[in-house]
């Protein structure tokens, strides 16, 4: 009875391992610490300081954030050109590096807080960023 009892306990548990261990495929994007119900203004800087308070330049950047892809690995880059903050009607927050190149329709980005973590923006996003920051 113990042998059995201790063979079904082995199963289950490596079951419930193998199971907790499977790899996802979803693919992992930059962090949002903001609530989106409030309202933002976005602040950039380095190459190009501007301040933008209205809704579609903050979109516009949110959707950029959100919909860019992790990049695999322990990132070492060079410098950023460009600093972009959220802030929300609260005064919370949210601090990336950004990387934009003139004469190249794509970007990363990169949570201050975490910079060994990079972020490959969509090349639509990095068009309307550019754009927007007459870049």
């Amino acid at each position: 009875m113990k042998k059995s009892l201790l063979k079904l306990f082995f199963i289950t548990f490596s079951i419930l391992f193998v199971g907790c261990s499977v790899y996802s495929e979803s693919k992992e994007t930059a962090p949002n610490l903001i609530k989106q119900d409030t309202k933002e203004t976005l602040i950039v800087s380095g190459e190009v300081k501007k301040t933008f308070k209205n809704d579609k330049a903050v979109r516009i950047a949110r959707d950029a954030i959100q919909s860019a892809e992790r990049i695999p690995g322990i990132l070492n880059v060079s410098r950023n050109n460009l600093e972009m903050t959220l802030v929300d009607s609260n005064g919370n927050k949210e601090n990336y590096f950004l990387w934009l190149r003139k004469d190249s329709d794509s970007g990363m980005i990169m949570y201050v807080d975490d910079t060994s973590t990079g972020y490959t923006l969509q090349q639509l996003d990095v068009v309307k960023l550019k754009k927007i920051l007459n870049y």
